[in-house]
């Protein structure tokens, strides 16, 4: 549901026209929420309130699984539960997590890593009369041959099946149902400490890639007693320790007494004692609770509040001042993606796939300039350029997309044979369940019927619209990709013909024999980041050519935080560190 109407026109509103209007509505509706929430907010209980960090989730959740954490739901919360061998700093450089140290031979494929012999799994009674166990070298060969074994049905396999020496024959044999006694051959444990990892060739963001969720470290016991259950009851190493979980309610998080991690005053981390999440889905009734001072932070803000927050400018106006604004440039972009394989039936029921000039209309079509001013008042950069966003390593503004023009659009529709879009039928775009997401797309519908491109809107819950994309049964729908890692092989790995969904992140089903060749040559470790950057820049120029989304615009990140909030940082890659946060005494 859209908070504020879009007029027929965008470019003809102005961004102070109907401000008095705004602002009455959105008091009129803080106040109903007001009555309606007091009525029936439960309580969280004392002990947890007093230290606990308060977020809510309005996208849902539906696994706790590092194999399947491949989205950002899952990412936040995940990432509190576990730790990989390495991950980035608050600066976003690559340091120590689980591994002390590690080393790389001269051809850049032999990979030797050292543990520390400090961390111990959180307690569980998957460990039996113990408890809990120090993590060691066989717990990382067996974590990642979890994510590659297509039991697993991990969407994170195309992370590691192509990179690690075997990893490829463990999966086809895994597939087949075959016993595989000796796992990935590649990985090796030399003792309870070192652990070496054989890559197939190298593979120059290979380090970065071990951030990813997907290889956060799982131990054996807890996937074999909670079996299928272990979704619901995950066992990790990070900051905080599961608690519970009433999925669409509520999940709860604990500290994590034996954290291996200090910070420069030699204090143990993490301050905080708890961490609650809520999965209210109306991002307005959230944004109530916040004001309430039920929640301690926003994830983000629902376009009928931007106006009465934020001035023209994209300053919170002076009465909310007492919060704190956190922003930074996203390393993601928001899109329509196209499947554009014809073995699925989605795809041969509209004409997407067949023809790159009804794709190349629909972004013509689009005017971000007007989405980004009047929609989401500045909280995004037009999508003017290429797939890497601005400010994300290898970005080049030389690299050039589409801009509104509705001469070229009325060209390609003729050349699509739907002059005036005549002829075109009816098609469905499918989104998440965010009214962000849905006022954009009703802005968009907005524009494309001045064209005679007719649009219907559906929304479903993340999770299931997530699946749906993976999974082939969309032609046409909305998502978003937030950098992994800062490397734009990241990004451009979304076009590389072996990463099909559902086992990799390529939903369009791209395929282009230059665009694949180039990826490979920028692997190699031998280049440099420039000429690494060069090659990209080539592959997004064929990409943006073939147009298998229509580009919507690159995020700001925006979070607005409690005055009593320290600790608390944003970057480019929309992380949530916890571990760091602690609440001001007093507040």
């Amino acid at each position: 549901m859209m908070g504020d109407p879009q007029p027929q026109t965008m470019q003809d509103m102005g961004p102070g026209a109907t401000q008095k209007m705004r602002s009455v509505k959105v008091r009129v509706l803080l106040l109903a929420l007001a009555l309606a929430l007091g009525a029936c907010q439960s309580e969280a209980p004392k002990a947890i309130r007093e230290g606990g960090f308060f977020y809510n989730e309005p996208d849902g959740l539906n696994t706790l699984d590092p194999a399947r954490m491949g989205y950002r739901a899952a990412i936040w919360v995940g990432t509190q539960l576990f730790n990989g061998l390495v991950e980035l700093d608050t600066s976003g450089a690559i340091v120590p997590s689980l591994a002390r140290r590690w080393t790389v031979d001269s051809t850049g494929t032999r990979w030797t890593f050292v543990l520390r012999d400090d961390v111990w799994f959180h307690e569980d009674s998957c460990f039996g009369a113990r408890r809990t166990r120090r993590v060691v070298a066989s717990d990382v060969k067996f974590s990642f041959e979890r994510i590659c074994d297509a039991r697993t049905k991990s969407t994170g396999v195309w992370v590691l099946r192509d990179k690690i020496a075997g990893a490829a024959a463990f999966f086809e044999a895994t597939a087949a149902g075959k016993e595989t006694p000796k796992g990935i051959s590649g990985i090796r444990v030399l003792n309870d400490s070192t652990v070496e990892i054989q890559l197939v060739k190298p593979f120059a963001p290979f380090l970065a890639l071990l951030t990813m969720p997907y290889c956060f470290i799982v131990p054996r016991e807890a996937v074999e007693f909670y079996g299928e259950r272990f979704f619901q009851h995950p066992v990790g190493t990070g900051p905080f320790r599961f608690g519970r979980w009433r999925e669409d309610v509520e999940l709860v998080l604990y500290r994590n007494d034996r954290y291996f991690e200090r910070d420069g005053q030699g204090r143990q981390l993490p301050y905080l004692d708890s961490i609650v999440v809520t999965f209210l889905k109306d991002t307005k009734s959230e944004f109530l609770l916040f004001q309430q001072g039920k929640l301690d932070f926003l994830s983000a803000i629902d376009p009928a509040f931007q106006p009465q927050l934020f001035d023209e400018n994209g300053h919170l106006r002076a009465e909310y001042r007492h919060w704190q604004l956190y922003q930074a440039p996203a390393y993601s972009i928001e899109y329509y993606g196209f499947l554009l394989d014809t073995t699925f039936a989605a795809a041969r029921r509209l004409s997407f796939a067949r023809s790159r000039a009804l794709r190349q209309a629909l972004n013509y079509a689009v005017d971000r300039e007007a989405l980004v001013r009047y929609v989401l008042r500045g909280k995004g950069i037009p999508a003017h350029f290429g797939i890497l966003p601005p400010g994300f390593p290898g970005f080049d503004s030389t690299v050039q997309g589409y801009r509104y023009n509705p001469q070229r659009v009325r060209q390609l529709l003729a050349e699509a044979g739907f002059p005036d879009g005549k002829g075109l039928p009816e098609f469905t775009l499918q989104l998440g369940q965010s009214e962000r997401t849905m006022a954009v797309a009703e802005a968009v519908q907005e524009q494309w019927r001045k064209f005679g491109i007719r649009v219907k809107l559906r929304q479903v819950d993340f999770p299931q619209h997530l699946e749906m994309v993976r999974t082939g049964k969309l032609a046409f729908w909305r998502t978003s990709w937030i950098a992994d890692y800062p490397d734009p092989e990241n990004f451009l790995a979304l076009f590389y013909s072996p990463f099909f969904a559902p086992y990799g992140p390529n939903t369009t089903h791209f395929a282009h024999p230059v665009v694949d060749s180039l990826y490979e040559r920028a692997l190699s470790p031998l280049l440099s980041p420039q000429q690494r950057f060069q090659i990209y820049h080539q592959m997004e120029k064929i990409v943006l050519a073939e147009a298998p989304w229509v580009f919507l615009y690159y995020n700001v990140i925006q979070r607005l935080a409690q005055p009593w909030i320290r600790g608390f940082f944003v970057d480019g890659s929309d992380r949530l560190l916890l571990k760091y946060v602690w609440k001001q005494q007093g507040q």
